[in-house]
């Protein structure tokens, strides 16, 4: 990720930012492990219906849950793990990758929150190195009806990043 933002020099143009695949990778793979909303909304189902071998007959509520379906190993091998290049080498459907849910209800903020995300993160990570304040698991926590890191994630600022020349390796106190 790096190497692919120091390829933009030192001025970064938002539009450059944006078009940028392993940035882009990397937002979804973090989306994916942690969405912000582990539950899409429910459906009623009004006529016969068969979803992954399981008949649902009118009346049914169905609850999608993002947070699974973004977990389950054979959409995803080795879920668990943090693999940006996951989203390199496949297009997911709409109905395998949902972290702003699907179809005509897909969250209105959607391109503003990737725009955020992406603008946020390669500015942070252009101009410095950071590490991890504890080495704990990030473990998901529910906010109400969204999902947040419980706890928080602290972060420590180790130095400025030197691009293309990597980083200092003096820590700021």
């Amino acid at each position: 990720l790096l190497q692919e933002l120091d390829s933009l020099g030192e001025n970064l143009d938002l539009n450059a930012i944006l078009r940028l695949p392993y940035l882009s990778a990397v937002c979804s793979e973090t989306l994916r492990l942690y969405p912000v909303v582990m539950l899409a909304l429910n459906r009623l189902v009004k006529s016969p219906l068969e979803i992954m071998g399981y008949e649902l007959n009118p009346g049914t509520l169905v609850i999608p849950c993002i947070y699974l379906t973004h977990h389950r190993e054979d959409l995803y091998p080795q879920s668990k793990q943090f693999k940006p290049e996951r989203f390199l080498e496949r297009q997911f459907t709409s109905s395998e990758y949902l972290p702003f849910g699907g179809g005509n209800r897909r969250c209105i903020g959607m391109a503003f929150a990737l725009f955020e995300m992406k603008v946020v993160l390669a500015t942070v990570l252009s101009r410095w190195q950071m590490e991890l304040a504890d080495s704990k698991p990030v473990q998901p926590a529910r906010k109400g009806a969204l999902l947040g890191p419980g706890g928080g994630v602290q972060m420590r600022v180790k130095g400025r990043h030197q691009q293309n020349q990597g980083v200092r390796e003096t820590s700021f106190v």
